[in-house]
Order: C-alpha cells, then sequence, then structure tokens
C-alpha cells in the first residue's frame, strides 16, 4: 500500500536529468560530425540498436548481428527486437524509439521504486524523499578516486545504480522496476487471490527484458521467504510459486536455445562480465556503504524498516557478485537501493550516539555521492564535443550508412575497420566481419583478421581474393580504414558510393 503521494514534479525533473544531455548532446556536435545516439557504453548502445534492427526488418528470432555467418536462432532479446516492430509501424528512427521507451522505463521505475519503499520503510514522508533521491541520484566516491586516475565501478557498472540505468539503455530500469514490483507483491501483508498470477506475469516479463532480475528475485525473495518460515512459520508461497513460474520457464527456455546453438554458446562464453577487485566495490558504493553497515545493527532507534528483507538483499548480493560464475557483476542490478535505504536507516542508527553532528554527516554523505553521475553525464558530453570516435560518426561515414541501408540487401557482407563495424549493424541492419568484442563470435581472432588484412595486403588482386573467400560483398572505405591501411582510394575496385573522404566498392563476383 502507497502511503504518500508520488513525487510527481521532483521525477519530472530527474526524468528531465536522464533525458536533456541527449538533445544537448545533439547540440554541441561539432560541424562535419553526427552525434550516434549514446553517451555511456556505447558498444552495448550500438548493439541493442542492432538488435532491434532485425525487428525492423520483420523478423522475430534472434541472430547475432556482429557475427558474418550466424543464422537466426531462437526467440532471444525479444524486447529490443520488438522495439524494430514498433519503430517500423510508428515510422519512428530505432534511436528515437529507443530514447522514448528509455524515458518510459525511467518513469516506469520511478513509479516502481516509489511503491517499493512505501513497501519496506516505516518512516515518515520525509524519510522517504530522502532515500528517493539518493536512490535515484547518488552513486559512489568514484569521482574521487578518478582525481587519481581511478575508474571504479560506479561509472561503468550502470545496473547498479538507477541513475545510471536509466542514462543507459531501458531494460536496466525497466527490469528494476518489475523486479521491484515484484518484491512489493512479495513483502504485502494481504495477498489477493491474483497474487499467483500476477507474480507470474511478472516474472516471465522480466525474465525476457532483464534475465538476471529473475536471478536476484528468486535468490532475494527465496532468502526473505526461508526467513519467515524459520522466524514465524509462515511463507510468501503464492508470490513466490508465480514468480518462479514464470521466470523459470522463459529461463530454461533461453539456457536450452543457447545450449543448442554453436554460435550462441560461442558468444556466451567470451560474454563475460566479472566483478572488479573488492576495494574498487568499497569505493563504488561509498559513502552509503558505510552508513548502511550501521543500518544493520538491530537497534529500536532510527528509521524503521524491513530489515531482514534489506539485510538479506544485502548479504546476497555480495554473495552473488562474487559467485563462481561469469555474469557476476549483472547480479548486482539495483544493488544501490538497498545500501541507501540501510544508509538513511544508518545515519538516524548514528544519531543514538552523535545527537547533533549525525545529521550533518548523513547529509555530507548525501552530497559526496551526487558528483559521479554528473560526471559521467558531462565526460559523455566532452566525448562528443571532441568527436570521439565512438561516441560520434563523421557526416560522409554516416551519409554512407543511409545509401548502405537503402540500397543494399538485408543480408550483405560489409567489410570494415573494427570502429566502422561498430555502427553498421546498428544503423543498416547489415552484417559485418568483426564489430563487437562480446557479439562477434571469436572476436579476437576475427579482429585481428580484420586489422592484418587492412595493415598487409601487397596488391589488390590478392586482398580481394581473400575478401571474396570471407563472403564480403562490400567494402566501407572511410577515415578510420585509411588510417589503418595507410591507403586512400582502392582503385582496383569499383566504387559504388561516394560522399567526401568516404567510399563504398563493390566486392565484384568470381569471374
Amino acid at each position: 500500500m502507497v502511503r504518500y503521494r508520488f513525487p510527481w514534479v521532483g521525477s519530472l525533473i530527474v526524468l528531465g536529468v536522464v533525458g536533456l544531455p541527449y538533445i544537448l548532446a545533439a547540440l554541441v556536435t561539432p560541424e562535419g560530425y553526427v552525434f550516434g545516439g549514446f553517451l555511456f557504453n556505447p558498444l552495448d548502445g550500438n548493439s541493442y540498436l542492432a538488435k532491434m534492427y532485425e525487428g525492423f526488418l520483420g523478423e522475430w528470432r534472434f541472430r547475432l548481428p556482429y557475427t558474418a555467418d550466424a543464422p537466426y536462432s531462437g526467440y532471444l532479446f525479444t524486447f529490443y527486437i520488438a522495439l524494430g516492430h514498433l519503430a517500423r509501424i510508428f515510422h519512428l528512427p530505432l534511436i528515437v524509439m529507443f530514447h522514448l521507451v528509455r524515458l518510459l522505463a525511467g518513469w516506469v521505475f520511478m513509479l516502481a521504486l516509489w511503491r517499493f519503499l512505501n513497501s519496506v520503510v516505516e518512516g515518515s514522508e520525509r524519510d522517504l524523499h530522502q532515500i528517493y533521491y539518493w536512490a535515484l541520484l547518488g552513486s559512489g566516491l568514484g569521482w574521487l578516486a578518478n582525481l587519481g586516475g581511478g575508474f571504479t565501478a560506479d561509472f561503468w557498472l550502470a545496473e547498479a545504480y538507477p541513475l545510471l540505468s536509466m542514462i543507459a539503455n531501458p531494460h536496466f530500469p525497466l527490469g528494476m522496476g518489475l523486479l521491484l514490483t515484484f518484491f512489493s507483491i512479495l513483502l504485502a501483508p494481504f495477498s489477493s487471490q491474483w497474487v499467483v498470477v500476477s507474480s507470474m506475469v511478472l516474472g516471465f516479463a522480466l525474465a525476457i527484458i532483464l534475465p538476471f532480475g529473475v536471478v536476484i528475485g528468486a535468490v532475494v525473495g527465496g532468502g526473505y521467504c526461508a526467513w519467515l518460515w524459520f522466524k514465524q512459520r509462515k511463507v510468501a508461497f503464492k508470490a513466490m510459486l508465480g514468480f518462479l513460474l514464470g521466470g523459470g520457464s522463459v529461463l530454461c527456455y533461453q539456457y536450452m536455445t543457447i545450449l543448442q546453438d554453436g554460435w550462441l554458446r560461442g558468444w556466451n562464453a567470451q560474454n563475460l562480465t566479472l566483478s572488479p577487485p573488492l576495494w574498487d566495490y568499497l569505493v563504488a558504493f561509498s559513502p552509503a556503504l558505510i552508513l548502511a553497515l550501521l543500518g544493520l545493527i538491530k537497534l529500536n532507534q532510527g528509521v524503521s524498516v524491513n530489515l531482514p528483507f534489506l539485510a538479506i538483499w544485502f548479504i546476497a548480493g555480495w554473495a552473488m557478485a562474487y559467485s563462481p560464475w561469469g555474469l557476476q557483476r549483472r547480479l548486482l542490478t539495483g544493488f544501490y537501493i538497498p545500501v541507501v535505504i540501510l544508509a538513511v536507516r544508518g545515519g538516524s542508527v548514528l544519531e543514538h550516539w552523535l545527537q547533533r553532528s549525525a545529521r550533518l554527516i548523513e547529509r555530507t554523505a548525501f552530497v559526496l555521492a551526487l558528483p559521479t553521475g554528473f560526471l559521467v553525464i558531462l565526460l559523455g558530453l566532452m566525448g562528443v564535443r571532441m568527436h570521439h570516435p565512438l561516441l560520434t560518426l563523421g557526416a560522409d561515414e554516416y551519409q554512407a550508412l543511409g545509401w548502405i541501408e537503402r540500397h543494399t540487401p538485408p543480408d550483405a557482407l560489409v567489410f570494415a575497420a573494427p570502429e566502422t563495424g561498430l555502427f553498421i549493424p546498428a544503423h543498416t541492419g547489415r552484417r559485418v566481419i568483426y564489430g563487437h568484442p562480446f557479439e562477434t563470435v571469436n572476436a579476437e581472432d576475427q579482429k585481428h583478421w580484420v586489422i592484418a588484412s587492412l595493415q598487409s595486403f601487397s596488391s589488390g588482386e590478392d586482398w580481394v581474393q581473400q575478401l571474396r573467400e570471407r563472403g564480403v560483398d562490400f567494402v566501407f572505405w572511410g577515415p578510420r580504414e585509411q588510417k589503418l591501411a595507410q591507403v586512400g582510394q582502392l582503385d582496383f575496385l569499383p566504387a559504388s558510393f561516394q560522399a567526401g573522404d568516404t567510399t563504398l566498392y563493390v566486392v565484384p563476383a568470381i569471374p
């Protein structure tokens, strides 16, 4: 039950914080360049667009967009493929659809966060507002570490922090919103007759949008149910049953699909997201983490919270982050939320010992938690202004991508430098030999082949024969390719399009 009114005005301001920088980025892009559409993690951002393009072309099955020979497989990444279908139906550019849904997902997340806080915190409205805005806008002390050249997790672990999640993509905030909604149902004192169905739908949707969220929900929710049974001999059986049935069925399908497909197995083997050293996390979650440890102390004083549930999520989060699994840090999705709730409780517990200075300490911790997230936005804008090669495209390159999209077959294979290869599937839906460190199977070998091919060809005839053997249809020849090859134009290939310093060449079929 929501006891206090949702803070509409403050939430709209937060939505502006995560939305307006992208408009500003387009405005500060230097002349002769085009903003690529992402301020944060352009590698993954472009891969999401590439998945959307598959739906834009009318497909529902997933194919590794950055692997030249991969066939269509099962129904994976359905969320982004569905967004591609919607973009086609509403005649919207993929990047516009991406950011519209990102903002909508951010709003859904904020509604879910407010409901969850009303379920887990028994404090005053002031306490809820403090937790809400700290969770939304805060992060860690990475900005201090950055002054000394450090680059801690609060700069790049978007799924752990609501602000970075809402900046990065739509599936992180939407997935966290679904997870928090399930937790709110689990914590409800009275369950409705629809609790099994609603939990099943939540689990099913979460598994499609953010599969790791199902694991977090199962571990944290299961741990809380075990505690309820141990202490009170009762358990939220219906909610957990529905959630596990809905989410588990999808996870089983996804797992079996990957096991049965050699290309997907190769992708999964190199798709590693390991946790950094423990000291990195300690910096990245402080100062909230320090107060959160005090918040775990069981005293009658302090903000009243569901301490068992928060303690289980807190402990399970650290355990999952260093579990023997290749996707460790994905299991910290939303972890900053329980840390902040416990931190605010820790601040009120501190008042038990330091009546006068406790409030100052708590406010100082909140202020110290703010700079990193905003620094991430600023660094992204500076990168665009300085035309960072992963954040911007040359205007001529952008025109060439448009020509590829309009005039080449959907299954065309384009040879390009590694950096250009990131953009081609995202903007045209066409395949490349290498373009992504995870989604190109045998990525290191393919990247090495592309670079070696650019740097070492001695004769045009031999090089063209290599391209034919790889099934290449077109050669993208722009400033990135010319820089690696130290060659201007390719006179031995027929040109199909040219704009400024960028040319598209056709690889002739074998005579």
